[in-house]
């Protein structure tokens, strides 16, 4: 039995080691990737953020901001649905 620990002692701690390094490797590797992966999110944010103000700006400079392209006859909500519906007839058409 004292042998058997000695020749098996030497190659489990070496196998520890190993996986130990190995699992250390890994966990930096993800941690990394995963820190790469939030500053992009946050600097993707604050680069939107920053075009809109700049969108809205130029908007506001240009006279565009506040005027709606959209005239609405009946004197309504222009966005809202057509309060006049339209009647469709089918047809058939024959096909020689």
């Amino acid at each position: 039995m004292k042998n058997n620990f000695r020749f098996i002692f030497p190659r489990l701690v070496g196998a520890t080691l190993v996986v130990g390094l190995a699992a250390f490797v890994i966990t930096t590797l993800f941690k990394l990737m995963l820190g790469l992966v939030l500053i992009g999110g946050i600097v993707t944010l604050i680069r939107r953020a920053a075009g809109r103000n700049q969108m809205m700006a130029a908007h506001i400079r240009n006279g565009q901001f506040g005027n709606n392209e959209v005239i609405n006859i009946d004197g309504g909500n222009p966005w809202a649905a057509s309060t006049n519906p339209v009647h469709a007839t089918s047809t058939i058409v024959p096909i020689n």
